[in-house]
């Protein structure tokens, strides 16, 4: 393996302020579809570069 893929590769710890109900639904979303947390932070940033993507980068 060469240095970028570890790099790439290491595990790190992110940091979000977001409301108890806010916190709560997302880990029962996540359970309700037998997925991990950690599954759901990497779909939803795919979902969003996406749309991000699609709309020019412009927000709602």
């Amino acid at each position: 393996m060469n240095k970028m893929t570890d790099d790439r590769s290491k595990l790190a710890n992110v940091n979000l302020k977001v409301t108890e109900d806010e916190k709560w639904a997302f880990k029962a979303l996540c359970a309700k579809h037998r997925m991990s947390q950690v599954d759901g932070f990497r779909l939803a940033a795919t979902l969003l570069e996406a749309h991000l993507e699609k709309t020019g980068g412009a927000s709602e």
